[in-house]
């Protein structure tokens, strides 16, 4: 949902232009999603349960971020802003740290450690720099549809990573998702380009 609800935000306060092809896209994708999170078990629907709740909590934070993030980045350079931002979720998830695990384990294993090190260099510092980098580039509505590669990604590093085996539900979940990203974002180059021809 995070990019039909960013491009109702961008429509709103960055007066982008919400298009029938990116809902479209946004709506195939969702469908490949599902796919993917269901991956064909017993069960074909979704329980709506704590967790999920917190999801969509996530999920309508992290577009109204996409939004502030693109007015940010047409004034100030990436840089600051990954630094500034990251400081802020800092500082505000301590106390969540300290309240939701009672009591508060820590653990020993240096392995826990450096992945711990390693996904916040790399997921938070590198990635979120080159996100912050390359958004004045785009519309926040194009950048938010990427996200819907998220689930697409997670199976594939799940089979290289912890052996987790690909079920045929989530490869047709993985084509709609691709159908769906690819509708968004690559249509719209392949008409400028015949315009321009």
């Amino acid at each position: 949902m995070t990019p039909i609800f960013v491009g109702l935000l961008a429509a709103l306060f960055l007066k982008e232009k919400l298009t029938i092809r990116m809902l479209m896209g946004s709506v195939l994708a969702i469908i490949g999603i599902y796919f993917v999170v269901v991956k064909g078990g017993g069960s074909s629907s979704l329980h709506f349960d704590k967790g999920l709740i917190w999801i969509v909590v996530t999920m309508v934070t992290f577009a109204i971020m996409i939004i502030i993030t693109r007015v940010l980045a047409q004034r100030i350079d990436p840089l600051t802003i990954t630094l500034y931002s990251n400081l802020v979720g800092f500082i505000v998830s301590v106390p969540f740290a300290f309240s939701l695990d009672i009591p508060l384990r820590m653990s020993s294993d240096i392995t826990d450690w450096a992945l711990l090190i390693g996904t916040t260099v790399v997921v938070h510092g590198v990635a979120t720099l080159i996100w912050n980098n390359n958004i004045r580039h785009v519309d926040a509505s194009k950048a938010s549809v990427l996200s819907n590669l998220e689930p697409f990604v997670a199976m594939i590093m799940g089979l290289i990573l912890l052996s987790k085996p690909i079920t045929g539900v989530e490869i047709l979940g993985s084509l709609f998702i691709l159908a769906g990203v690819m509708l968004s974002t690559y249509q719209r180059r392949m008409r400028t380009k015949r315009t321009m021809g």
